[in-house]
């Protein structure tokens, strides 16, 4: 990491309450509560808001769920958040072929379930051209099958992991929390039209 943090055994006040309720949920102070530890209001609230977005009631399966997140993090190539959402798919799901499959192409994997596969598309576009979301986009999960609660919920994921992937990768959290697959080399660009139409989109590259 790549700014100050402050160990449990210096912790006081509020930083002390964060640090003693994330041991009793997880049985240790995480990396990535430690990297908030100079603002400790900060680090609560992402310790509340990590728990109404994991806890979200919807109709997605709970693989699919942390699948969206995993999505997303390998996207924004954070390789801290993506070994820890790799290991819950893989105890959700039963297997890792998914998780193999997100890290080898984010952009074309599949689950082999058309109501899945179609929240994947939707998180790859909120994740890479958020600006080009339409309520046709919205429309498309409808028809689908989801709810308007499964789609906030799915929403919820992607949005979520962006911002905990940016907090990660801009301040130098990048230690695994597991074994997890090497991250496929992306390209950074800024995308011209519809991500899904590869005939007519062009990209600029910044790297």
């Amino acid at each position: 990491m790549w700014i100050k943090t402050i160990d449990p055994e210096g912790a006081v006040s509020t930083l002390a309450d964060v640090y003693e309720r994330q041991r009793r949920a997880m049985g240790e102070v995480g990396d990535f509560t430690k990297l908030g530890s100079l603002y400790p209001s900060i680090a609560d609230v992402r310790l509340d808001l990590y728990r109404a977005v994991d806890h979200c009631p919807s109709n997605i399966p709970e693989w699919a769920r942390q699948a969206i997140g995993l999505l997303t993090s390998v996207l924004n190539q954070t390789p801290h958040c993506a070994s820890g959402l790799g290991e819950k798919v893989t105890r959700a799901d039963g297997d890792n072929n998914l998780v193999d499959a997100i890290y080898a192409d984010p952009m074309g994997a599949k689950s082999g379930d058309d109501a899945i596969d179609a929240l994947f598309t939707y998180a790859r576009k909120l994740v890479t051209t958020p600006g080009q979301i339409t309520n046709d986009d919205i429309e498309a999960l409808r028809n689908h099958g989801w709810t308007d609660l499964d789609i906030l919920d799915a929403n919820n994921m992607a949005a979520y992991y962006c911002y905990i992937n940016r907090v990660a990768n801009g301040l130098g959290l990048k230690t695994l929390t597991c074994p997890a697959p090497e991250m496929p080399k992306l390209s950074i660009s800024l995308v011209m039209g519809d991500p899904e139409d590869h005939d007519n989109t062009t990209t600029r590259s910044m790297t």
